[in-house]
């Protein structure tokens, strides 16, 4: 008898898939019930790198999506909200189960005013800040052009510099105009012009003229003419 009841007990092998089968979608379903009941969870913004204005600015994208079920929050979304703020450089959103989700942002930094009402930082990015008390700091060079050219003002910025180190001046001001042609003002002063035309070349040969037979002229010029195919043109200070 105890032999015949323990072979009744033997599931058939189709009998072994649907127990697995049931078991299954028993789990799915308490799952998924499990987070559509879940708890609403706080966004919780990480303020320790961040401005007063760009945590203000923050709470403003999030608040529209208001408390989130832990599990069934989309991450995505809240991290596409956010990163449409120009001056956000990087942001991380995750899930904290003590805190609920969590929000996390690199804020730019600048390193250069762009314009009159935007900043530029070391990427060549041009982006509009969350305090417009950082526009046109005092202690940043200006630069102006269209912001598709940023990089490409980044770069001559950068080449400039490195040029007229020896002189010991840098750029102040770098402007590029609708019509491809240069003006920089130094530091000291001087302004130069140069056109688009072997511009590089010309300005690197002014930097070297300037450190050799021009040396002691330096402080007399108030601006240098580039945009001629041979030679170049000096004003000077009254």
């Amino acid at each position: 008898m105890t032999t015949l009841f323990q072979q009744r007990l033997i599931l058939q092998p189709w009998q072994s898939v649907l127990m697995t089968l049931l078991v299954v979608v028993l789990l799915g379903f308490l799952l998924n019930y499990a987070i559509k009941n879940s708890e609403s969870k706080p966004i919780v913004i990480e303020s320790k790198q961040l401005s007063a204005a760009q945590l203000q600015a923050l709470q403003k994208v999030v608040q529209p999506i208001g408390s989130v079920q832990f599990f069934a929050s989309d991450l995505s979304q809240i991290h596409q909200a956010i990163s449409q703020l120009s001056w956000v450089q990087d942001v991380s959103v995750y899930r904290d189960w003590n805190r609920g989700v969590v929000v996390s942002v690199i804020p730019r930094k600048a390193v250069a005013n762009f314009g009159s009402d935007r900043l530029l930082d070391a990427s060549g990015v041009v982006y509009q800040p969350a305090d417009d008390a950082q526009l046109m700091d005092a202690r940043l060079v200006n630069l102006h052009g269209r912001a598709d050219e940023s990089t490409q003002i980044m770069q001559k910025l950068k080449r400039v510099n490195a040029w007229f180190l020896p002189l010991g001046i840098y750029v102040q001001d770098l402007i590029l105009t609708p019509r491809q042609t240069w003006i920089i003002r130094f530091n000291n002063g001087m302004r130069v012009m140069v056109d688009h035309e072997d511009t590089e070349q010309k300005l690197y040969n002014l930097a070297m003229q300037l450190q050799s037979t021009l040396a002691d002229d330096l402080p007399k010029i108030d601006s240098v003419d580039l945009r001629y195919k041979n030679g170049f043109a000096i004003a000077w200070r009254r």
